[in-house]
Parts: C-alpha cells; sequence; structure tokens
C-alpha cells in the first residue's frame, strides 16, 4: 500500500506541473488575440499596439484590417494592447 501511495502521490505532483506549465505558456505568450483574462476583464481592448521588426516603427491594427489577423502582439519587445485608437495614438503608434 504504500507503494501504491507514493505513485499516486507522484503522479498527481507530475499533473499539477504540467497544468501550471500550460497555464502560464498559454497566458505569457504571444498571441494573436487578447489573453482569457484580458477578454474577460476588458473585451474592448482589442487594438493590436505592433513595433514592425524590419524598421522599428509602432503601428496599430484595428480588427478588420488587413494585418490583424496575422500580427502577433509581444509584451516582451513592447507590444501591447490598447483599448482606444486615442489611447495607441498617445503612445505614439500611427496607422
Amino acid at each position: 500500500m504504500g507503494i501504491f501511495r507514493e505513485n499516486l502521490m507522484k503522479t498527481l505532483i507530475s499533473i499539477a506541473t504540467i497544468a501550471t506549465i500550460a497555464f502560464f505558456t498559454v497566458e505569457f505568450r504571444p498571441s494573436r488575440s487578447p489573453s482569457l483574462i484580458k477578454s474577460i476583464t476588458k473585451p474592448e481592448c482589442t487594438i493590436k499596439g505592433n513595433i514592425a521588426f524590419n524598421n522599428g516603427n509602432k503601428v496599430y491594427h484595428l480588427p478588420g484590417m488587413e494585418d490583424y489577423e496575422s500580427t502577433v502582439i509581444d509584451p516582451a519587445k513592447g507590444e501591447k494592447w490598447f483599448c482606444t485608437k486615442s489611447e495607441a495614438i498617445a503612445n505614439g503608434l500611427f496607422n
């Protein structure tokens, strides 16, 4: 019975570790759309603030624009989501 409990405990710890890694991987990876948490708390923040890799230009993308779906926001590179067009412009982004 001791070996069974030991193996069960190792299995549960492994499952918890995998679940934690999966949560943080999904929540903090660059994304094409707002995270689940952001979608629940601020669904109006759908403007993508992107920094072009080839020239460093800061550009905002509105839903429905040509490059909106393919634009990936990477907060580690200074990119972020905006709630309004005026907020994006005030942060130095242009269209």
